[in-house]
């Protein structure tokens, strides 16, 4: 099977890869339990203080869409419920890990954590536009819908670093890059990274299909609907819907008749001047919003 493949390829070129924090096991083990107690939820997030901080700054930032403020880990458990805290918990956790101080340059100097956010906020806005019903997964995807470039900056170091520059200087696809020059590309390794720490099977697809690929099938996704989620957000977070010449016809994010039939299907299907209004009202919103720093 391809997936498998290219699994086996990523990591045999770049080592063992970063453990899942123990917190994030515990937290994962015990929110299994559709019954679990909220306090007993918050008893074992508190334990990790900065953790919860970052979690109440997420739930409260404007790019998260809270309508009111949540001051307290029982009060986002109540509001939010357990699995959209568990999904929050699970983001931040993973760029933690694969953060430091070899990858400043690529989520600060090169934008990858204000691109990621704004991913998650787009993903966040359409999702509930759409009334898909997703409980975090929408913004969480997006979050680490790119963390697979993380993985290679921090494990292949300037190998991979040639790799980026060169696509960056030539003004070409990344990813594309990433398939000639390594064999495989950051979707390779996010999918890699998600299946050694036994992520959710739909955010492991998300990540593996935001970027259109021959072997990369949305239809084929636990949840096609998150992973069509995800390549729409992605494409419209690098889209400029404030210039004046921007229509509907020259944006990719309205034109991916694969993602949006999924997203929209049969008879409530949106043209894509429908999709161009709607998008731009979100990028509006986003562009205007402060940063998210963590």
């Amino acid at each position: 099977m391809t997936i498998r493949s290219n699994v086996e390829k990523v990591v045999a070129r770049i080592g063992d890869l970063p453990a899942m924090p123990e917190i994030v096991t515990k937290v994962m083990q015990i929110t299994e339990d559709p019954g679990v107690a909220v306090s007993d939820v918050s008893e074992l997030i508190e334990q990790d203080p900065a953790l919860t901080a970052k979690l109440l700054k997420v739930s409260n930032s404007s790019y998260y869409g809270m309508r009111q403020v949540v001051g307290t880990l029982k009060l986002a458990l109540v509001i939010l419920g357990v699995r959209e805290v568990r999904n929050i918990v699970l983001g931040i956790s993973v760029v933690d890990t694969l953060s430091d101080a070899s990858t400043d340059r690529l989520l600060n100097k090169e934008g990858l954590w204000k691109h990621s956010v704004t991913v998650a906020s787009f993903s966040k806005k359409l999702g509930i536009h759409l009334d898909l019903s997703l409980q975090g997964e929408d913004f969480i995807a997006g979050l680490l819908h790119d963390i697979g470039k993380l993985v290679l900056w921090r494990q292949m170091q300037d190998e991979y670093i040639e790799v980026y520059d060169a696509a960056k200087e030539n003004g070409g696809s990344l990813h594309e890059f990433e398939l000639d020059r390594l064999g495989f590309d950051h979707a390779d390794a996010a999918f890699a990274i998600a299946e050694s720490w036994a992520l959710p099977e739909s955010l492991a697809d998300a990540l593996f299909t935001h970027h259109p690929r021959a072997d990369r099938h949305l239809d084929e996704s636990k949840d096609p609907q998150l992973s069509a989620l995800i390549r729409i957000a992605n494409l419209a977070s690098r889209e400029d819907f404030e210039d004046e010449a921007a229509t509907h016809e020259t944006m990719a994010s309205c034109n991916d008749e694969e993602a949006w039939g999924i997203l929209v299907p049969g008879a409530d299907k949106l043209s894509p001047e429908d999709r161009f209004s709607l998008l731009k009202v979100f990028a509006h919103e986003v562009q205007h919003m402060p940063d998210l720093a963590l």
